[in-house]
Formats: C-alpha cells, sequence, structure tokens
C-alpha cells in the first residue's frame, strides 16, 4: 500500500467537500478528505509492512482488514468531531471514494470489509481511552453525591472518566494512569493522586489489586451506586 501523492491525489478526487481542521495527534492536522485517506493509507502500509507477510494472499488478507479498521477509527473520530456537521456523511463518503480508487477496491467491499471489523474498533483515531471517555463526560456528566466530594471540579473530572472508562472497557478492570490525567486536567500530579485515593475512600471506584508494587500499573473499577454515590446530569450542549 502506498501513501496518495498530489498527482495521483488530481486524478483520483471526485467533488472534495470543505471541512474543519482535525488534530490527529503527532503534530498530524488534516484539512481535507484527501489529507485524511492519506492518514489511513499511509498508517495502514507501516502496519503492514511491519507484519512481513509473505503470502501474497494472506498480504492481502490482512490489509484490507487493517485498512478497514483504520477507516473505521477515523470515521468513529469524525463523528465525535463533526456530530453536527451537515456534510458530515459527504467528507466520509469522499474518504471512502479516494481511498477505494488507489487500493482498486469497491465502495461497497470497504463497506462489508468495515462491518466485519467494527467488533474489533476499540478506539477512534487518535484518542487514547481517557480522552474518550472525558469527551463523552463533557456531554453526558454525572454529579458525585458524597459530602465530602460534591460540587468538587477535580474528584468530579476523574469520577466521570473511571465511570465511562468502565463502559468502555464492558466491565473489565480500568486504568486511571495519574500523568495521563494529569496532563489532560492540566493539574499537579500530587493533587491527581489524592482526588483518586479520595474516589476509592468514598467507594466511587475500587483498586482491583491491592498487591501493587513499582512498575505495575493500578488497576480499578467504578464501583459507585446511582442515587448513593452519583446522579446524571443533563447533557451539555457542545
Amino acid at each position: 500500500m502506498q501513501i496518495i501523492d498530489m498527482e495521483e491525489r488530481i486524478t483520483v478526487k471526485t467533488t472534495q467537500h470543505s471541512m474543519p481542521p482535525i488534530d490527529l495527534g503527532n503534530h498530524i492536522v488534516a484539512t481535507s478528505p484527501a489529507e485524511l485517506a492519506d492518514v489511513i493509507l499511509s498508517v495502514t502500509e507501516v502496519q503492514v509492512a511491519s507484519k512481513e507477510i509473505d503470502d501474497p494472499v494472506g498480504r492481502d488478507e490482512f490489509g484490507v482488514s487493517t485498512l478497514a479498521l483504520n477507516a473505521n477509527r477515523m470515521f468513529w473520530r469524525c463523528r465525535i468531531e463533526w456530530k453536527d456537521l451537515p456534510s458530515l456523511t459527504e467528507i466520509i463518503d469522499e474518504v471512502k471514494r479516494l481511498i477505494c480508487a488507489r487500493q482498486e477496491l469497491e465502495v461497497d467491499d470497504l463497506d462489508s470489509a468495515i462491518e466485519a471489523v467494527k467488533s474489533r474498533t476499540r478506539l477512534p483515531f487518535g484518542l487514547s481511552a481517557i480522552e474518550l471517555a472525558w469527551r463523552q463526560a463533557q456531554q453526558f456528566p454525572i454529579q458525585l453525591l458524597h459530602p465530602d466530594l460534591a460540587g468538587k471540579r477535580l474528584p468530579t473530572a476523574i469520577a466521570n472518566i473511571a465511570y465511562f472508562l468502565d463502559i468502555l472497557q464492558e466491565g473489565k478492570p480500568i486504568l486511571l494512569p495519574i500523568d495521563g490525567l494529569r496532563s489532560l486536567l492540566e493539574q499537579r500530579k500530587i493533587v491527581v493522586g489524592g482526588a483518586v485515593k479520595r474516589l476509592v475512600e468514598a467507594g466511587v471506584i475500587i483498586c482491583v489489586d491491592e498487591k501493587y508494587y513499582t512498575g505495575k500499573a493500578k488497576e480499578f473499577r467504578f464501583s459507585g451506586i446511582e442515587g448513593e454515590h452519583y446522579q446524571y446530569e443533563a447533557p451539555r450542549q457542545a
């Protein structure tokens, strides 16, 4: 798989739809459907090459599967960023056409491959688990009810992240990395650590493995009970 160069891009594109810039991480900011297609194809190319699959059929199968997974992650990210953008569907369709023209795929075949990998798509393109949980919390927040925590900004923010991570992980243990939370919430490390401890003491989250040792990430579960530890807020407008 190769990245679309400028000459190929002119050849294969249909109608380019305008779109807001989107920061995909790693200093990559896409400003057009063609650039979104480029990112999907380049990431796929690297992943396929790293597998070093000698069998042409196996390499092709893995390549299309990986392409579909990356495309699905990108389209999920687009839906998060531009859920109210009138041209969202047209932008996604344009990216599909650009990808398929370069890869000699039928768009319907790509759609089928995307459907096949949906259950494997864990995160939107360019977002970590805690970043996705934090974005969800902005729209559907919970409030803490414990008298020592109710209305407290940082414990409430971390509780929201834990709540949505628990949903994302489908009941499996979650990670609340102090450095990641510190950076995301722009707070001091020691304050974040203390806020997590307060949530544990209040019964909002529990530490799964008490036998913690240096070098092993602590695992948690969201243990709050609706009506006792938290309640739902009205959804916030974007």
